[in-house]
């Protein structure tokens, strides 16, 4: 993320600078409220574990990750710290755990489906963004993005991803899918950014980020720019 924008021949020093506290800025909501999206429907399930570890807010400190801030500025790829929750206290134990699991991807599209309504609004309202409007432009812009990847990486159905934890809530623990997964999905999941990153530096394709892309180039930008129809 870092790299891009300072390489980006299009901004300026002080534009460079701009986007990448915008994109942090970003960051930090958009994983905030899929973390705390994760809490909340934990404690209206019956756990109280991510009240008790004071996740329930909305404070980005509270969900950050120190590790997952450094991947997302220099490879544009990151993640909070995951909240803890204990399935046993749930009411209903496998009901509990499909809510949970879907709720912090739920947060993420609606998030991104609200900045898309909200930049349609601007454009029939204000138009093409000037000086003094192409900032909000771009937060909403980046908001789009950032909460499309988060969306697309966590339905893939790879432990311990929100997708693979939807699934497996329908499965039996021996189902040799989800034994699978719980053996081998750290190393599968390391190994599609891995492989992701070299086949672009070597083929220059990024197969990956244009499956992350695909609500925003799909669904996301569409509805923003029916604004200007």
């Amino acid at each position: 993320m870092l790299y891009q924008i300072i390489l980006n021949n299009n901004y300026s020093a002080e534009d460079a600078i701009i986007m990448f506290l915008i994109s942090i800025f970003v960051f930090f909501i958009s994983l905030t409220l899929h973390e705390f999206a994760h809490g909340f429907a934990a404690y209206k399930m019956g756990d109280p574990t991510p009240k008790i570890q004071g996740r329930l807010t909305l404070n980005p400190v509270k969900h950050l990750d120190p590790m997952g801030l450094m991947c997302f500025i220099f490879f544009g790829f990151g993640w909070a710290k995951p909240v803890q929750v204990n399935p046993t206290n749930f009411k209903k134990f496998k009901t509990g755990t499909k809510v949970v699991s879907i709720a912090g991807v739920l947060a993420n599209l609606l998030l991104g489906f609200l900045a898309a309504g909200i930049m349609a609004i601007l454009l029939l309202t204000v138009g093409i963004p000037n000086t003094a409007m192409a900032y909000v432009y771009s937060v909403l812009e980046m908001f789009m993005m950032v909460n499309s990847f988060l969306f697309m990486f966590n339905i893939l159905p790879i432990f311990p991803l929100d997708g693979f934890n939807f699934i497996s809530s329908f499965l039996k623990p021996n189902n040799k899918f989800v034994q699978f997964n719980h053996r081998n999905g750290n190393k599968l999941m390391w190994g599609i950014i891995l492989g992701s990153l070299i086949f672009e530096l070597f083929f220059s394709i990024d197969v990956l980020s244009w499956y992350l892309s695909v609500l925003y180039n799909y669904v996301f930008s569409p509805i923003a720019f029916l604004g200007v129809l």
